[in-house]
Order: structure tokens, then C-alpha cells, then sequence
């Protein structure tokens, strides 16, 4: 029944993603992974830094068969997200029945906020997959005496910083594996140091691809420097350029952005059930011994490596940067809960809420197929409008540029710039978009007057966290 019921659910999840693969590409870090596969040039920021030669390569391979850059993707997202049922079921096997671990699998795939960025075009949904094999992987090599077992993990650890580099701190996976051998006297210091180079050259081998492609390793150099400056000090929205207070930060970080996005999915009855759920966890219970397994401590590890990271260096204005996070705080939850929890009850309130995710998750994935993003909306409004203005945006330019508008559009971020270049279309309409105008008042600009409110786009928050809304005003100079 319980297998039946999660496999059923899992199932209309997986057709539902692929009979709606998201056609659209709304945000201009989309737009750098898909230029990537008409031309491959990290200068152009197709994609930008470091690359993702993995996910680049698996998308090339896909475009073949769809002839959409985009959907190409997507599609190998969708399923590569799909493969990671098996480390999961693996890992959760370990902890609770094979019934119980068959609803935990259940549980982490219908979970609907990872499936809305599964289906855009960037490497968050492989990265997620790539995350749980080698999860799986450092698991495995741990319970074997076979010193082979420890080049998987260190082989997919390269995997996965070759889909998405930001995964970086579960490396301390492979650290926890190689002392726990050493502390067992299963590996001599000799041989630690020698896995530690291994993993090192596995490494290189993406890392030597994309020095190829920048000709020399000193331009590969310069762009990696150019790059991690402008993503810790100007436009990445860490801690370190961001204004925000640490309370306001962690406010936001863990009750906005792994709460109420990455576990509820911005959905009331997502929120009681899991609610529900882990309050049950704490409820008095006979001693179940979780905390001594493998898969819970290596769990919490990366919890906590991730989500340092995740707080301190990445933009809290994107929740999807959260993902692996909240992630494994369902995966830990359900863990406890069905260890903890003995009878059918709770198999109950698990399969109403995997039901409850399923049918929230596919809702979410056919209306991101189907409604057009503010940004697209804004395109195409102005591209039927008369000829004879200029619009001056923040990001949104580089949709504009990918779908080809044949107005004139212009990014500018300060407001001497603007003033300057505006002079060239005198006698045009100026039009500016309310992502110009926050960072002119954030100058200390006074704008009073001079702004007429022209259009306002909207489309669903979830999907565009940045660009959900997009106000179109008119310049008076």
C-alpha cells in the first residue's frame, strides 16, 4: 500500500514535468545557460563563471533530440532530479523500513519549490542530484573496507562542483569519510594525503577544460578573480554587499526563504502538514537510536557546512540558492519522524502529505509552463508600441536581448550615466522600469515629479522572486 501509494505519486509528478517543460527564459542567469549552448564563452557570460561544463555538456547532448535550448535543459534536469530517487531510497533504508523509506523518497520528490526550479533552464535541479549520489557515494565507501570505494565519492564530488561550484562545503563530506578510515586505522596518513590528491586531479578534470577554452590559465585566472570579487562585493547579494542586519538576514534566510519557500512552497496546507508532522517528531517516544546512523550525523554535517555558506556568501534575494538545505531538513524530519513513530498512523499523515505536495507540485509546474513572465509580458508591450522610445532597465535587458526586441533598451545602473546617455534620444520617449528607479532612490536621488506610472506586469512571486513584478514608467526630463 505505502509503496503503491508513493510510487503512484512520484509517477504523475515525473509525467506532469515532462509533458510541461517550462518554454520560457526569464532571468539573465537563464539567459547565460542557454546562449551557452549556441556558443560556449564564459567572457560573454555564456554561461558565466565558473561554467558548468557538466550540465552545459548534458544539455548539448539533450538539444540534439528537442531542438530548444531551453527545454533541452530543463529536460535534463527533470531527469536527472528523477535518478536521485535511488540514493535516496538507499540512504533512508539505512534508518527505517524499506516501506518507510519508500515514502521518504516520496516525500523529497514531490516536494514542490525544488520542483519549480527543477524546471527552469539552470543547474540547480542536476545539482540536486548530483548532491544526493555523492551523498550516497560518501555512505557507501564509509561501510566498505575496500579503499577502491573511496574514488567514487571523490570522483562525483567532481561531478557535482562541475554542475554547480556553490556546492563547494559538502566537500566536508569527503573530509568527515577520510578521518573516519583514519580514525578506524583503515588509511595510514600516507594514503589520506594520496586520496586528497586524487580528488584534487579529478577536479582538474573540468577545471583544465575551461583553462582550454580561455587559452591560457592566466585569463581563466583573471576571470575567476573578476567574477568571485563581483559576486562577494557588488551584485551577489552576500552578507558582505548586502545591507541588511544579521537578524534581518537570518530572519529572512530561515523563515522566508528555507520555511516558507523551500519546505512550504508558499502553500497554507503544505505549511500545517509539515507543521503536523514536526511537532509529532518532539511528541515522547520509545529510544529509536537514529542519531548513531551514518546517513543522520553525515545529514547534519552538511547541513550545517551548506548552510553557513549558504547565509554568509550567497543572495538572500534568491531563495533557490536554499534547496539543498531544506532538502535535508525533510529528508532529517522524515527520518525522525518515521523511526520515532511506530504504527500506521503517521504513514498516513505522510501519504497525505505527499499527496498534498504532488497535487500543489504539478499545479505549480503546468502554470510556470503556460504564464508568461512579467519580464516577457514587458517585452512584448513595448514591442508594439510605436517606434520612437528607448527603455532604460536593470536585468531585464538581458531577456530582451535574448528574445530579440528590436527597440532600443539600455541597462544602466547610476543615475549620472542615465542623465548622460538619455540626452542622446532627445525628443524620444524615455521609459524606465521600477528596478532602475529602487536603485536611483538607493543613490539618494529624488525622483518626485518626474515619473509617470505607464503599466504594471506581474506573474507568479514563486517563479520570479526579483522580477515578479515589473512597473513601466515615463521619463519626464
Amino acid at each position: 500500500m505505502w509503496i503503491g501509494f508513493s510510487s503512484l505519486a512520484i509517477l504523475y509528478v515525473f509525467l506532469n514535468q515532462f509533458s510541461h517543460l517550462n518554454p520560457f527564459v526569464s532571468s539573465w542567469d537563464q539567459v547565460d545557460f542557454v546562449l551557452a549552448l549556441d556558443r560556449y564563452d564564459l567572457r560573454a557570460m555564456q554561461p558565466h563563471f565558473p561554467g558548468y561544463p557538466y550540465f552545459i555538456l548534458a544539455g548539448l547532448l539533450m538539444n540534439k533530440w528537442l531542438q530548444d535550448p531551453g527545454q533541452a535543459l530543463v529536460a535534463v534536469n527533470v531527469l536527472a532530479y528523477a535518478s536521485s530517487l535511488v540514493p535516496v531510497y538507499i540512504l533512508a533504508s539505512r534508518v527505517v523500513s524499506k516501506e518507510s523509506a519508500y515514502l521518504v523518497s516520496a516525500l523529497l520528490y514531490t516536494a514542490s519549490y525544488p520542483l519549480i526550479i527543477v524546471n527552469q533552464p539552470m543547474s540547480e535541479g542536476a545539482a540536486l542530484a548530483g548532491f544526493w549520489w555523492f551523498f550516497w557515494s560518501i555512505v557507501a565507501a564509509e561501510s566498505k573496507s575496500s579503499g577502491k570505494w573511496l574514488l567514487l565519492p571523490l570522483f562525483l564530488f567532481s561531478v557535482l562542483l562541475g554542475i554547480r561550484l556553490s556546492y563547494l562545503p559538502m566537500g566536508i563530506g569527503i573530509v568527515y569519510l577520510l578521518y573516519k578510515k583514519w580514525k578506524a586505522q583503515e588509511l595510514p596518513l600516507q594514503s589520506v594525503i594520496k586520496f586528497v590528491v586524487i580528488a584534487v586531479l579529478f577536479q582538474l578534470i573540468w577545471v583544465g577544460g575551461l583553462i582550454l577554452t580561455e587559452g591560457s590559465i592566466v585569463s581563466f585566472l583573471e576571470l575567476a578573480f573578476g567574477f568571485t570579487g563581483g559576486h562577494f562585493q557588488e551584485w551577489g547579494g552576500t552578507s558582505a554587499s548586502n545591507d541588511l542586519s544579521f537578524l534581518t538576514r537570518m530572519k529572512a534566510f530561515v523563515l522566508t526563504n528555507i520555511l516558507w519557500w523551500g519546505i512550504f512552497s508558499q502553500t497554507t496546507i503544505l505549511m500545517v502538514l509539515y507543521i503536523v508532522m514536526g511537532s509529532m517528531i518532539f511528541l515522547p517516544a520509545r529510544k529509536s537510536g537514529v542519531w548513531k546512523e551514518t546517513t543522520v550525523q553525515l545529514s547534519l554535517l552538511l547541513l550545517l557546512a551548506y548552510g553557513g555558506w549558504a547565509f554568509f556568501a550567497q543572495n538572500i534575494d534568491k531563495p533557490r540558492h536554499i534547496l539543498p538545505l531544506a532538502l535535508l531538513i525533510v529528508f532529517l524530519g522524515s527520518l525522525f519522524f518515521l523511526r520515532k513513530r511506530a504504527g500506521k498512523s503517521p504513514r498516513y499523515l505522510a501519504i497525505g502529505l505527499i499527496i498534498a505536495q504532488a497535487i500543489v507540485s504539478t499545479s505549480y509546474v503546468q502554470k510556470q509552463a503556460e504564464s508568461f513572465p512579467a519580464v516577457y509580458q514587458l517585452a512584448n508591450y513595448l514591442q508594439e508600441q510605436p517606434d520612437g522610445f528607448v527603455v532604460y532597465t536593470w536585468e531585464e535587458t538581458r531577456v530582451m536581448q535574448f528574445l530579440g526586441m528590436t527597440y532600443p533598451h539600455k541597462r544602466v545602473y547610476t543615475y549620472e550615466v542615465f542623465l548622460h546617455d538619455q540626452q542622446v534620444y532627445e525628443g524620444k520617449t524615455i521609459y524606465v522600469t521600477n528596478s532602475v528607479l529602487e536603485g536611483f532612490r538607493a543613490q539618494g536621488v529624488d525622483l518626485g515629479g518626474r515619473l509617470e506610472a505607464v503599466k504594471t506586469f506581474s506573474s507568479n512571486e514563486i517563479f520570479d522572486p526579483v522580477y515578479h513584478e515589473i512597473v513601466l514608467y515615463k521619463w519626464t526630463p
